[in-house]
C-alpha cells in the first residue's frame, strides 16, 4: 500500500515490516515521531510488540540491545547528542554483537536547528567498527531500515541508521508491503566468554571477529550496494560520489542545470570496501565528495585519485547541504557558468523576533521570579529544555548537555566560592542526567541551589511522558534520597507567591553549607490534562502604561507588544488567559483583566 509519509513514519513502519518487536528510545529533535509512530502502529493494530520511552538514551540502548541478545528483533532511537550518552554500551556491544536483529537509529541535525552541535553519528559507526546507513530520502529510509535490520541479524553486529533532519522531517510517498507481523519469543544462551565483557582472552578473540565482520561487510557492501551502480559509471571527467540527502539535492541540481555528471550513491559510508574502489576514482579527472556532515567518504578515498570535498575547502563544511551549496561547488570546480539558484534580498528591516517561551509558560514566571530575588550578580546555569530560552530574561548564563546545570555547578562552586549560583533543569532532564551531579554535590559539598522545574512531560520535543506520568516516579523522593531536602512549591500563577517562594529558597541557601534544591510543580500550557490557566485574560489601560519596557525585557510574554505610540499593547490572540501579567507585575498597573 502507498502512504504519504513523514521520513520518522516511514522509519516506524520499516520497523515493523522487519519484524522488530522490542524497541526503545529517548525523545530528541529530530527523531521523536519515530517512537511516537511506532507506538501508535502497535497499538492500532493490536501487534505483539513492545515500545517504550526509556530514561535516558543509554537505558534505551541497553533495553532493546538486551532484546536483541535474546534473539528478539529490536532497535533504540535517539538524537545524534543522545548517541554520546549511549556511546558506553554502543562500543562494548559492537564486540560482543548480537542474535536477533539490531538497528541503532541516531537522528542528525546539520544546521544546528534543534541542537547544540552538528556532530556526525556515522563517525561514532567508524569509532565503533559498526556498519552505518546514511538514507537520502524517506523512501530511502524505508529501504535502509529493512535493510539494515537484516544486515545486523546476518553479521550479528549492531547496525546504524543514520537518518538527518531534512529525512525525518521530509514526506514522500511511501510503498509499504503488506506483512504478517508474528514476533519472536526471546531465549538467553548462557555464554559467558561472548556476553560477559570482561575476561582478556575472549576480549581478543571478539576484537579479531569484530575486524573480520567488518571486511565481510565491506565486501558485503561492495557486491550488493555499489557494484549494481559500475555498469553506468564508465570513467571520464566528473564523478559526484554522494550519500545521504546530499544525494538528492545532487540529481536536482543536475536536472536543474542539465550537467552530464557520473553519480555514485554510497548508501554505507563506513565500511567502505576502499581497494575495490581504487579503479572507480581513478578513472575520473575529477572525484567530488557530497556528504553530511562530516568527511568521512572523503577522508577514506581520497588517496585513490583526485577528490575534491571538505578536506580541500570546494565543499561547505558547516551547515546542511542545499541546491545552492552543490551549484556553488560545482561552479567553484569549473563545472557550471552560472548557477539557477538566484536568492532575492529584501530591502525593508525585517523585524527581530527572538525565540520566547510559549504565552501562559510558567517558565516564565519561575525566571522572573528568580531574577527579582537573587539579581544580575548571580550565575544562572542552565540545560537542554524549553527552560533554555530563559536566555531571553536574562537568567541563563550556560547551557551545555543535559545534566550539566548540576555538573557545572559543582565546579562554579569551587570556582567561584563567593558567587551565588541558582541552577535550572527540567524533570526530565533530571532523571535523564541531573541526580548524579547533584549526587557529587551532596557528598562534596559543592554549594549551590539547583532549581527543577517539573512540568510533567518532556514538552520541547512533544509532550513524551515522563517516569513520574507512566510510573509514578516520585522526584522529591529522589532528591531526599540524594540527601538533601527539597523546598516544593504548587505553582499557582502569581507572581508574588513564586517571589516569596524564592525568597525563602535565599534565605535556606545562606545558612546551607552545601546544595540547595528547590522543586517547582507547574504545567505544559500545551498539557491538556494538566494545564491549569485560569481564563483571565488581559489589556493594558493606556493611561497608566508608561512605556518603561519592564513587562517585555523582563518578563517577555510573546503577547505583549509595541504599538505606535510606544506603549505596550496584548495581542488578543496570542493571550492565553494565564492571569500572570495582573499579578505584580506591571510597576503603574497598567494590565487589567480583559473580560470581552
Amino acid at each position: 500500500m502507498k502512504r504519504t509519509l513523514l521520513g520518522n513514519e516511514a522509519i516506524a513502519w520499516a520497523l515493523l515490516y522487519s519484524g522488530v518487536d522490542v524497541m526503545s528510545a529517548y525523545p530528541g529533535t529530530p527523531s521523536s515521531e519515530i517512537m511516537e509512530t511506532y507506538q501508535k502502529l502497535v497499538k492500532q493494530m493490536g501487534l505483539p510488540a513492545y515500545g517504550q520511552w526509556a530514561a535516558n538514551e543509554k537505558v534505551a540502548y541497553e533495553t532493546a540491545y538486551a532484546a536483541a541478545i535474546t534473539g528478539k528483533r529490536a532497535a533504540c532511537g535517539m538524537k545524534m547528542v543522545g548517541l554520546n550518552v549511549a556511546s558506553d554500551s554502543l562500543m562494548s556491544s559492537a564486540y560482543i554483537g548480537n542474535k536477533g536483529g539490531f538497528l541503532i537509529i541516531s537522528a542528525d541535525d546539520p544546521g544546528f536547528f534543534s541542537s547544540q552541535t552538528e556532530q556526525d553519528s556515522r563517525y561514532f559507526a567508524k569509532f565503533a567498527r559498526i556498519p552505518a546507513l546514511d538514507p537520502s530520502s524517506p523512501k530511502d529510509a524505508f529501504r535502509l531500515t529493512v535493510l539494515g535490520i537484516s544486515l545486523s541479524e546476518k553479521f550479528e553486529i549492531p547496525v546504524l541508521l543514520r537518518p538527518v533532519l531534512r529525512v525525518c522531517h521530509g514526506r514522500e510517498i511511501v510503498e509499504v508491503p503488506d506483512f504478517d507481523f508474528k514476533g519472536r519469543n526471546g531465549e538467553f544462551e548462557r555464554n559467558v566468554e561472548r556476553w560477559a565483557a570482561v575476561p582478556r582472552v575472549p576480549r581478543l578473540k571478539q576484537g579479531y571477529e569484530l575486524l573480520n565482520k567488518l571486511n565481510q561487510i565491506a565486501l558485503w557492501n561492495y557486491e550488493n550496494l555499489l557494484k549494481p551502480q559500475l555498469e553506468n559509471l564508465k570513467g571520464g571527467k566528473l564523478l559526484i560520489v554522494a550519500s545521504g540527502t546530499p544525494y538528492s539535492y545532487v540529481l536536482e541540481v543536475l536536472e536543474d542545470t542539465g550537467l552530464k555528471a557520473d553519480v555514485l550513491k554510497v548508501d554505507m559510508p563506513t565500511p567502505l570496501p576502499i581497494n575495490l574502489l581504487k579503479g572507480l576514482i581513478s578513472s575520473y579527472e575529477e572525484v567530488i565528495v557530497f556528504e553530511e556532515t562530516y568527511p568521512l567518504i572523503e577522508e577514506q578515498i581520497r588517496h585513490l585519485g583526485n577528490v575534491r570535498g571538505k578536506l580541500t575547502d570546494d565543499v561547505y563544511k558547516v551547515d546542511e547541504c542545499t541546491h545552492e551549496r552543490v551549484a556553488e561547488t560545482l561552479k567553484k570546480r569549473g563545472f557550471l557558468k552560472e548557477t539557477p539558484y538566484v536568492g532575492y534580498e529584501y530591502e525593508g528591516e525585517i523585524p527581530p523576533r527572538i525565540p520566547s517561551l510559549c504565552p501562559g509558560c510558567p517558565h516564565r514566571t519561575v525566571f522572573y521570579a528568580i531574577k527579582r530575588v537573587f539579581k544580575k550578580d548571580a550565575l544562572y546555569p542552565s540545560d537542554i529544555g524549553c527552560y533554555t530560552l530563559g536566555l531571553n530574561q536574562g537568567v541563563v548564563d550556560t547551557v551545555l548537555c543535559m545534566g550539566a546545570s548540576a555538573g557545572l555547578s559543582c565546579g562554579f562552586s569551587k570556582s567561584l566560592p563567593n558567587r551565588t549560583i541558582v541552577a535550572t533543569i527540567g524533570d526530565s532532564t533530571f532523571l535523564h542526567a541531573g541526580i548524579p551531579p547533584l549526587i557529587d554535590a551532596v557528598a562534596n559539598r559543592h554549594k549551590f541551589i539547583l532549581v527543577i522545574l517539573d512540568n510533567g512531560t518532556v514538552a520541547m520535543t512533544g509532550l513524551q511522558p515522563t517516569p513520574e506520568r507512566v510510573g509514578n516516579v516520585n522526584i522529591p523522593k529522589i532528591v531526599e534520597g540524594c540527601g538533601v531536602k527539597p523546598l516544593i512549591l504548587e505553582y499557582d500563577g502569581t507572581i508574588k507567591s513564586t517571589v516569596d517562594f524564592f525568597r525563602k529558597v535565599k534565605e535556606v541557601y545562606e545558612k546551607a553549607d552545601g546544595p540547595v534544591v528547590a522543586i517547582v510543580n507547574e504545567f505544559c500550557t500545551f498539557d491538556k490534562e494538566r494545564a491549569k490557566l485560569p481564563g483571565k485574560f488581559a489589556k493594558v489601560n493606556q493611561e497608566k502604561c508608561t512605556g518603561c519596557g519592564h513587562c517585555i525585557n523582563d518578563f517577555g510574554c510573546p503577547a505583549f507588544f509595541w504599538n505606535e505610540e510606544g506603549k505596550v499593547e496584548v495581542n488578543p490572540y496570542f493571550c492565553v488567559g494565564c492571569g500572570v501579567c495582573l499579578s505584580d507585575l506591571c510597576p503603574f498597573d497598567a494590565f487589567e483583566e480583559d473580560k470581552r
